[in-house]
C-alpha cells in the first residue's frame, strides 16, 4: 500500500534532533521529500547524513537549510526565506513545527518581560510567521497542513511561564485553523519524552526526571522521540482534522 506521504514536501522546522528528527526519518521512510531545519549547521549537516543512510537510494529527497529563528527583529526573513527555500521545487505539503530553545526558567518575582520574549520568540512569534508567510509557499486547500508542539504544562503547570508559551501556542493554533482554512493547522501535546535536550543536564537531574514520570506515567513508563512521532505522522494524513490538539503523554492529564 502506497504511503500518504509518499511524495509529499515536508519541512520540518526544528527537524534535526528529537521528535521533529523522529518524524523526519519516518516521513523518509514512507516516499516524502524531506527539508530540515536548526539555527546550528552543525545539526542540520548531522541530520541529513543519519536521513541519507536510512535510504541511500533516495539521499536526493533529504534538503537542509539553516534558520536561526531567535533573532526576533529578524525573524520573519529567517522564515520566509526558509519557506521559499522549501518550495523551491514544488510547494509545500505539510511543516512540522517542533523548534525550540531552552532559556533560563526564573521565579516570578524575578521575572522580568525579556524572560518572556526568551521563550515567546522562537516558540510563539516563529510559529505566527509560519503561519502568515505559509500560504504563498503551500497548496492552499485540506490536503495541506501545519502542525505546531505545545505541551503537558498547558494543562498541568508547574511553574509560571511554561503554561504561559503552551497556552497561547494551542490558541494561536487554533486561531491559525480557522484563518488559514482550507488548509489545516493542529498541535502536538508531548509529555515526558526522552530526547537529545536532556543530555545538557546534570545526569543525576536527568534520572530523577525519568524515575518521576515513570512513576506517575500511567503506562509506566516515559515517552520516546519515536512513539511521539506518530502523532503528528497522523495529523499530516488525516485530511479532516483541523484545530485539534493530539496528547501523546502517558495520560498525564489524569494523574
Amino acid at each position: 500500500m502506497t504511503s500518504k506521504l509518499a511524495n509529499k514536501n515536508i519541512l520540518l522546522i526544528g527537524g534535526t534532533s528529537g521528535i521533529g528528527f523522529a518524524v523526519a526519518k519516518q516521513a523518509f521512510l514512507d516516499g516524502a521529500n524531506i527539508i530540515v531545519s536548526s539555527s546550528s549547521k552543525e545539526r542540520v549537516d548531522k541530520a541529513v547524513s543519519r536521513l541519507r543512510e536510512t535510504d541511500p537510494t533516495r539521499a536526493s529527497a533529504v534538503r537542509s537549510h539553516v534558520a536561526d529563528l531567535s533573532v526576533r527583529d529578524k525573524l520573519e526573513e529567517a522564515v520566509e526565506n526558509l519557506l521559499k527555500y522549501a518550495a523551491e521545487i514544488s510547494p509545500i505539503d505539510h511543516i512540522v513545527f517542533t523548534a525550540g530553545n531552552v532559556p533560563q526558567l526564573v521565579p516570578l518575582p524575578e521575572a522580568q518581560f525579556e524572560h518572556v520574549d526568551a521563550f515567546m520568540t522562537v516558540r510563539v512569534f516563529g510559529a505566527m510567521a509560519v503561519g502568515k508567510y505559509a500560504p504563498k509557499y503551500m497548496s492552499v486547500d485540506k490536503s495541506s497542513s501545519i502542525t505546531l508542539t505545545t505541551g503537558t504544562q498547558n494543562k498541568k503547570p508547574s511553574f509560571w511561564l511554561p503554561p504561559l508559551v503552551t497556552g497561547a501556542l494551542e490558541g494561536l493554533m487554533k486561531g491559525l485553523a480557522v484563518t488559514l482554512s482550507p488548509m489545516r493547522v493542529n498541535a502536538v501535546s508531548p509529555g515526558f519524552i526522552l530526547t537529545e535536550l536532556l543530555d545538557n543536564l546534570p545526569k543525576e537531574m536527568v534520572q530523577g526526571a525519568i524515575e518521576k514520570h515513570t512513576k506517575a506515567s500511567l503506562t509506566k513508563d516515559i515517552g520516546y522521540p519515536e512513539d511521539a512521532a506518530e502523532a503528528y505522522l497522523y495529523l499530516m494524513k488525516d485530511k479532516f482534522v483541523t484545530g485539534s490538539v493530539v496528547a501523546t503523554n502517558g495520560g498525564a492529564w489524569l494523574v
